[in-house]
């Protein structure tokens, strides 16, 4: 069974089709350009200001910004273990950068040993994170690596924004406080936001 099949027909973000529209519609919405740039928000109006919403940006891309992986349930040591091959590439790349290569490429080896990336061959019932409903075993699953790899998956149906409830446009995800966030949601649980102008007030 593929991933989207598993989807309502209005959910398949086919080319030309509703679907399409409303992946547009969600991505607007979930995603406002001007919780990412601060050069989009008019509101903004110092160097200060300025500066704090870069930062702010830059963390939650740090923290909490995903996007979610889709693999049958049980390879999601696979994912991780390609997660920490990534991770440890980047390692790679920065010390090359910083002319720092015998102290970055021991850390990378250190992280790249700590864990296998097996999944565990015994288990044998995986439950849906977001409504604790069996998840078969040749259905795909999502996972957020944020979430863990062996600890959380989901219905491709009930990856979904824990406080609109809408489905994540393309997956991305914000994780805070053990759930699933949109973006709009994420940033407005950090700062509030201007009912006028509708950007998060710094």
């Amino acid at each position: 069974m593929q991933y989207m099949e598993l989807l309502s027909e209005s959910q398949r973000p086919v080319s030309g089709t509703d679907g399409a529209l409303e992946r547009r519609r969600q991505l607007l919405g979930q995603l406002p350009v001007y919780d990412q740039d601060p050069m989009k928000c008019q509101s903004l109006s110092t160097e200060e200001e300025i500066s704090s919403m870069l930062l702010f940006v830059k963390q939650y891309k740090q923290e909490a910004l995903g996007v979610g992986e889709v693999a049958l349930p049980g390879e999601g040591g696979a994912l991780r273990e390609a997660a920490i091959q990534r991770t440890a590439k980047d390692a790679k790349k920065d010390a090359v950068q910083q002319q720092d290569h015998s102290s970055t490429n021991s850390n990378a080896a250190s992280t790249a040993g700590s864990t296998n990336g097996t999944e565990d061959g015994s288990k044998t019932e995986y439950r849906c994170t977001g409504c604790q409903g069996e998840v078969e075993k040749e259905s795909p699953a999502v996972y957020a690596e944020r979430a863990g790899y062996h600890d959380a998956l989901w219905h491709p149906t009930c990856f979904v924004c824990s406080e609109c409830g809408q489905g994540l446009a393309d997956l991305v995800y914000f994780w805070s406080n053990q759930k699933l966030l949109c973006g709009r949601h994420y940033c407005q649980s950090v700062w509030p936001r201007c009912s006028g102008c509708d950007e998060v007030r710094l």
